[in-house]
């Protein structure tokens, strides 16, 4: 018997292209709301979601979030811990990924942290930067 490779692809990235979900990074161009239309860029809007979002904000969901604008105000925070409790919260929320790493730094003095996540979904490696301040947030 052959041996042949296995590909998992999800419907909606076969095909003509069709919008699957919105992406939450918007744009300063003419569209508000931006359309994703594969399954990779609406995993990534997912997991930006989660991440700013805080903990008690979606209602019906108060677990929903990864709380990490308010490790900036927490003083003796081991993003280590941090970085143990996002891996298992987000395959609760967000499913079908792997998480290959996830690396948090704190820099202190500009009230800033940045938050590097390396993960694959259906066998397609991707990356998602994020630094997020007390201000802004920037993706890079």
């Amino acid at each position: 018997m052959l041996n042949r490779p296995t590909y998992r692809l999800n419907p909606q990235d076969v095909g003509q292209k069709r919008g699957i979900g919105i992406s939450i990074l918007f744009n300063n161009g003419t569209n508000v709301f931006n359309t994703t239309t594969t399954t990779k860029e609406q995993v990534k809007s997912n997991l930006v979601n989660y991440i700013l979002t805080d903990k008690g904000e979606r209602f019906f969901d108060p677990q929903f979030g990864g709380n990490l604008r308010a490790s900036l105000f927490e003083p003796d925070t081991s993003f280590d811990s941090v970085a143990n409790r996002l891996e298992k919260e987000i395959y609760a929320y967000v499913p079908n990924i792997i998480i290959r790493n996830i690396a948090i730094k704190k820099f202190s003095d500009q009230n800033l942290v940045n938050l590097v996540l390396d993960y694959s979904i259906n066998n397609q490696d991707d990356n998602l930067i994020l630094n997020v301040s007390t201000t802004e947030l920037s993706e890079l």
